[in-house]
């Protein structure tokens, strides 16, 4: 490491503001405490830059996402870095990937030869989210689309056969099994749709000083940074 990028490490940062939403197993909270792969790789982040542990702020994703894009000094995490987002913000990652897919009940025996026979069937997703959006991409029919805002009431809907499918990621209703006790043996993957890495996104006017330190900080705790994804239960396919 040269004096210059060791002073550089050490200057002290513009103020950020940080905001993310209720979204495991990325962030999350449980027993009144943040969670998730992402909040606990920022945490170590954090430690790595000798920086107090700012305060996060739980929003709805439209929301973050605004701030985002608009306010000067905000951060959003997790977010999915797609060819539409890639110049409106800039990036610290990968943290993870995300497989996003669609699921159905077993019972219900769903086989589908292509994209097009999906579309006589109504799916719930979470508003704003990625998987949405990866969905609609596709052309999926927004009638029959259901939104709502969060993958729980997604799932109770699926559950009641309101909804044929849900879209969500293969670690969201990992996640979701578990904190449910759902009985993951009775669910299949019926389509895969894409997967993206997912980032720290800073707003576009954040110093490109910032993004470094955050970049080779994230590459320094490589090793606790595979702890944490191992810790949540993350298949190694989406590390």
């Amino acid at each position: 490491m040269t004096t210059s990028s060791f002073a550089l490490e050490k200057e002290t940062p513009q103020k950020l503001t940080f905001y993310t939403e209720s979204y495991p197993p990325a962030n999350y909270i449980e027993n009144g405490e943040m969670k998730g792969i992402t909040v606990d790789t920022l945490k170590a982040i954090w430690k790595e830059l000798g920086i107090a542990e700012p305060e996060i702020n739980i929003v709805p994703w439209v929301r973050g996402y605004r701030f985002a894009l608009d306010k000067p000094n905000s951060v959003l995490f997790t977010m999915s870095r797609t060819q539409p987002r890639e110049k409106l913000f800039k990036w610290v990652g990968p943290i993870f990937n995300s497989t996003h897919v669609l699921i159905g009940k077993k019972s219900k025996k769903f086989e589908f030869a292509n994209l097009g026979q999906l579309f006589y069937h109504k799916v719930a997703a979470v508003r704003g989210d990625i998987s949405e959006i990866s969905l609609n991409q596709v052309g999926f029919p927004d009638y029959n689309f259901t939104r709502v805002s969060e993958l729980k009431l997604a799932f109770k809907m699926m559950e009641s056969d309101r909804v044929d499918m849900i879209v969500t990621t293969i670690h969201g209703f990992d996640h979701l099994s578990k904190q449910l006790e759902i009985n993951y043996q009775q669910y299949e993957v019926v389509w895969q749709i894409n997967k993206f890495g997912n980032y720290i996104a800073f707003n576009n006017k954040t110093s490109s000083e910032i993004i470094y330190k955050y970049q080779s900080a994230l590459e320094r705790i490589a090793n606790q940074h595979l702890l944490i994804k191992k810790k949540y239960g993350l298949r190694q396919a989406e590390y």
